[in-house]
């Protein structure tokens, strides 16, 4: 090996010359925000928000109840974007909204207020903001175990949906 022959990788050299070979006037990259990750195909751009930290997104038994209540509104998970709330690495709504396209905006157990509606939003009311209508509920558990919040949850869902 000679000297005038000695090949650096290249992460070797960036690093030994790393203030040497870029001037100050660079630019940054720009960072694209993590894809948001969710359960179902997301076909009709309906964002479904829940907040159950012990699971990726939804336990086996509310997803069950979920699916009955999306098959009520003539719906599937082929039709809706399960989004858990707690799971994701930035808490962002817009972002959220934004990678999914969300027209219809529906929260399971979240304060309405970490999407940008007022903190005393009503329960089981649709409320418009910049061309998206919200719905904020209980978790789906407590909706699950009474018969009164589960004729809120459809009257508003038949509302929300024109069924």
């Amino acid at each position: 090996m000679r000297l005038n022959n000695i090949s650096l990788p290249s992460q070797l050299v960036a690093d030994l010359y790393r203030h040497a070979l870029v001037d100050g006037t660079a630019t940054p990259v720009p960072v694209k925000p993590a894809t948001v990750s969710f359960l179902g195909k997301n076909g009709r751009n309906i964002l479904i928000a829940v907040n159950k930290p012990e699971v990726p997104y939804q336990p086996d038994s509310e997803l069950s109840f979920l699916t009955k209540v999306l098959t009520a509104c003539q719906l599937s998970l082929m039709d809706v974007a399960i989004v858990n709330w707690s799971q994701l690495p930035q808490q962002d709504a817009s972002t959220v909204m934004e990678q999914t396209a969300a027209r219809f905006v529906i929260l399971f157990g979240l304060d309405p207020s970490a999407f940008a509606l007022p903190g005393n939003t009503p329960l089981f009311s649709i409320q418009s903001s910049n061309g998206r209508s919200f719905v904020a509920a209980p978790a789906l558990d407590d909706i699950e175990r009474t018969k009164e919040a589960k004729g809120q949850l459809w009257a508003v869902l038949k509302q929300l949906f024109g069924i």
